[in-house]
C-alpha cells in the first residue's frame, strides 16, 4: 500500500514538472527608453521551442485595446491607425512605432504581449519611456518683437532670453509665454518687448526636468540680417577680385622668364 502510494506520488511530481517545462514564455524588453524622434520597436519573442507549438492568437494590448494581432496562420490583422506598424516572424510580433507619443507612454501605461496557444496560455508586460525633447524651433522677428516657438516638446521647459552675454530672463525686460498641449506635446510661444538692434538675441529652453538647455536659437532684426549679407557679398567680391589678378601676374611672369631663355 504504501508503495503504491509513493508510487503514484512520484508519478504526479514527474506530471508537473513536465507540465512546467512545456508552459510557453514570452521573452519582451522590461523597459524602452525612446529617443526625441526616433523609431521605437517593442518586441515580444515566444521563449520555448517551436517543436509542436501551434500559435493560436498573438497580441500586443494597451489599455484594454488591440493594438495589432496575428491569428493561427501567422496573418497579421491590419489596424486603422498610421503611428505604428506591426511585423511577424518566426515567433516574434513586433510593435513599431514611427515616433512614440507621450500621452503612449510611462509605467502607468504599459504595453502587454498576450499568447494563446496549443501549449495554454502567456503574457508579459513592458513599457516606454520618452526622453526630454524638442523637436523644432521656429525662430522670427514679428511686429518688431523677437519671437521663437519651440514644437514638440516634452515633458515641459522655460524659455530664457538673452541680448549677447546678457540674460534677460532676469525680469529687466518683459517676456510674453504661453503653451499649448497636443497630444501630449507641448508648444510654447514666447515673445520679448524689445527690439534693440545691433546683436542677435537667443531664445534658449531649459528643460524642468533636468535643468539643461534642450534648443536654443537665434533671432536677428531683418536690417542687421540684411546688412550682414551685404557684408559677406561685398567681402566675397573683394577676394574674387584678388584671385582674378593672380592669374595676370603668373601670365607676365611666364613671358619675361621665356624671353631671357631666348637670349
Amino acid at each position: 500500500m504504501e508503495y503504491t502510494a509513493l508510487h503514484k506520488l512520484l508519478w504526479l511530481l514527474n506530471a508537473f514538472t513536465l507540465t512546467t517545462q512545456e508552459l510557453v514564455k514570452l521573452n519582451v524588453s522590461p523597459k524602452v527608453t525612446a529617443e526625441c524622434g526616433k523609431q521605437v520597436t517593442l518586441n515580444c519573442d515566444v521563449s520555448s521551442s517551436p517543436n509542436g507549438l501551434s500559435i493560436k492568437h498573438m497580441a500586443w494590448i494597451q489599455n484594454q485595446t488591440s493594438l495589432c494581432s496575428v491569428d493561427m496562420e501567422g496573418k497579421i490583422k491590419p489596424h486603422s491607425r498610421s503611428d505604428f506598424h506591426c511585423e511577424y516572424k518566426h515567433g516574434q510580433l513586433s510593435l513599431i512605432f514611427k515616433r512614440v507619443r507621450p500621452l503612449e507612454s510611462g509605467n502607468s501605461k504599459p504595453y502587454t504581449c498576450k499568447l494563446q496557444s496549443n501549449r495554454g496560455a502567456s503574457n508579459a508586460k513592458t513599457s516606454v519611456e520618452v526622453q526630454e525633447c524638442c523637436w523644432s524651433v521656429e525662430s522670427v522677428w514679428n511686429e518688431g518683437r523677437p519671437t521663437c516657438t519651440f514644437r514638440h516638446v516634452y515633458p515641459d521647459g522655460d524659455v530664457h532670453w538673452f541680448h549677447g552675454s546678457q540674460n534677460l530672463s532676469d525680469g529687466s525686460v518683459k517676456q510674453h509665454t504661453t503653451k499649448q498641449v497636443d497630444n501630449g506635446w507641448l508648444t510654447i510661444h514666447s515673445y520679448l518687448e524689445q527690439n534693440h538692434s545691433g546683436v542677435p538675441y537667443n531664445c534658449s529652453l531649459k528643460s524642468t526636468a533636468s535643468g539643461r538647455y534642450i534648443a536654443s536659437s537665434l533671432v536677428e532684426k531683418p536690417d542687421l540680417h540684411a546688412q550682414r549679407n551685404r557684408a559677406q557679398v561685398h567681402k566675397t567680391r573683394a577676394s574674387n577680385g584678388v584671385e582674378s589678378q593672380r592669374p595676370m601676374w603668373t601670365f607676365f611672369f611666364v613671358l619675361i622668364s621665356l624671353a631671357v631663355t631666348l637670349k
